[in-house]
């Protein structure tokens, strides 16, 4: 996966600022009007996950946060 060669924080920023970017530039009208709605909320989605992950790596928290959700995830039974 590419982000096993993201080694940097300066990388994976630049890696979230590309991923957001083709996000952005997505034409939601080349889908039926049907699908467009549900498309634009996933997206939207998508962006706002990314951007929560850019700040965590900002502030240096990665390895913390990912910590956190690991613990919070296993819980509910879904890494056992």
């Amino acid at each position: 996966m590419i982000l096993d060669k993201l080694l940097e924080k300066k990388d994976l920023e630049i890696y979230i600022d590309t991923r957001i970017k083709r996000l952005l530039s997505i034409n939601i009208t080349q889908f039926p009007e049907k699908q467009r709605g549900k498309i634009s909320e996933r997206i939207k989605g998508r962006i706002s996950e990314l951007r929560e992950l850019k700040k965590i790596i900002r502030q240096s928290r990665l390895k913390d946060m990912s910590k956190q959700y690991w613990r919070e995830s296993s819980k509910d039974g879904e890494f056992k």
